[in-house]
């Protein structure tokens, strides 16, 4: 091990127990009034060009999840991801129909959502959610968007 890296653990050693973790950046607390309970744009973006490339999702729990907005033609294969296929009538919020893991292999879950969705036409958005680092934190929030009111 070189002199620095040994400095900086160390370093690191040192200051173990003074700092509390960060929350995790992809869940945060939120309301569930009646305005907010489902899902909602993210008020940072508004008025941005891209701001209607991400969406939030509550949960049951209270916790807001966000996700990036794709239509289901162009939409990703991310491996251990939360996909959402979300129907928009017009104008209003869109509303979930389905939330699954798209494990280590995303192409054939995809691919069965859109084949399983195709029915809602031009109003089918898929919505993916990246951050979750395990399975038991993707199946979390699986089952929290899953019992939430929508």
């Amino acid at each position: 091990m070189s002199p620095t890296c040994e400095i900086l653990a160390r370093t690191v050693d040192r200051t173990a127990g003074f700092f509390e973790p960060p929350a995790a950046p992809w869940i945060a607390p939120s309301g569930r009034d009646g305005d907010n309970a489902g899902g909602a744009a993210l008020a940072a973006l508004a008025g941005m060009p891209f701001s209607s490339r991400f969406w939030s999702w509550t949960g049951l729990s209270g916790r807001r999840y966000v996700f990036s907005v794709y239509p289901p033609a162009s939409c990703p294969s991310f491996c251990h991801a939360v996909l959402v296929a979300a129907v928009r009538r017009g104008p209003g919020r869109p509303r979930i129909v389905s939330v699954r893991d798209t494990g280590a292999f995303p192409e054939p879950v995809v691919a069965r959502a859109q084949r399983e969705f195709r029915a809602y036409g031009s109003g089918l958005e898929f919505h993916l959610h990246l951050l979750p680092s395990s399975s038991a934190d993707r199946a979390a929030t699986i089952a929290d968007l899953s019992i939430a009111p929508k």
